[in-house]
């Protein structure tokens, strides 16, 4: 026991060396940077681009620092990715990583003749290796692939984060099979949440999670300093509530075909909260 204690003690501490802040992983959303046992929720309805900012947080991380002399500016780390939703499109992340890296070749002035096609082929390849993907059908299947996360995969150095995409995605299933108990209700969500806790204690991993806007508070007090109150409705378990560290209140602007983003650090001063607005394009995140 002493030794498999000691074995983790140093993987925290190798992965305290290789990042305790990840700066630049889409900045026009994440202006601070990325930061050890971040917990951030995603919240939004549907097409608010939740999905697609966690793909572009994989490709920010899973891509190298540089390839081949070139600053490619990525983190080189692994990363979990927890498909509740089924909406995880392989084809989308390799069209953002290229993007991203046909992006700095045009930046460094990089001629396609000194790259070959086959060059970028195998980075993108390599890229994916630092990328495993689990998908899960029900709030059962995700407490036990959480609790079977293997300690060879979580003692790696190298890992960084888990994205689960939704984390509300079997709230109503939950519901039902609970009847009319609110704790038979919760009761697998809570023990998600519990053991995301320990995870985070343990390994100093992120979690970025989307969460679905399912229900809407009636009083629709639009003022500036009262955005969090109006716009997000808990309906999940307290212990994820509670657990979250930053939340982030997406909403669709069809005017502008934009996204407008509300980022609130839980337990902050009103002065602390800040709003931004990006736009999805064909090349990601911009």
């Amino acid at each position: 026991m002493d030794i498999e204690k000691g074995f983790q003690v140093v993987c925290v501490l190798s992965r305290l060396q290789n990042f305790s802040t990840f700066e630049g992983v889409i900045p026009s959303v994440f202006k601070d940077g990325l930061h050890r046992k971040d917990v951030i929720e995603l919240y939004g309805g549907e097409g608010t681009g939740k999905s697609e900012i966690l793909l572009n947080v994989v490709a920010a991380m899973i891509l190298p620092k540089i390839w081949k002399s070139i600053h490619l500016n990525g983190k080189d780390a692994h990363v979990i990715y927890i498909d509740n939703d089924y909406k995880f499109s392989m084809i989308r992340l390799v069209t953002i990583i290229e993007s991203k890296i046909y992006s700095t070749l045009q930046e460094e002035e990089i001629q396609d003749e000194e790259i070959r096609k086959e060059d970028i082929e195998n980075l993108v390849q390599k890229c994916l290796s630092n990328l495993t993907l689990i998908r899960c059908s029900s709030s059962s299947e995700l407490l036990i692939t959480l609790y079977g996360l293997n300690e060879s995969m979580l003692c790696d150095p190298n890992l960084a984060m888990i994205l689960i995409d939704s984390i509300s995605a079997f709230y109503w299933i939950d519901k039902c099979n609970g009847g009319e108990s609110l704790m038979a209700q919760e009761k697998n969500m809570m023990q998600i949440t519990e053991v995301l806790q320990k995870l985070i204690k343990k390994f100093d991993l992120i979690i970025i999670a989307t969460k679905c806007a399912l229900f809407k508070r009636r009083n629709q007090d639009y003022s500036a300093n009262n955005k969090e109150q109006v716009d997000h409705q808990e309906f999940l378990c307290r212990s994820w509530g509670q657990l979250v560290t930053h939340r982030f209140l997406l909403e669709k602007q069809a005017l502008t075909n934009s996204i407008l983003c509300h980022c609130i650090p839980i337990g902050s001063s009103e002065y602390d909260r800040s709003v931004i607005q990006f736009k999805i394009t064909e090349n990601g995140i911009q």
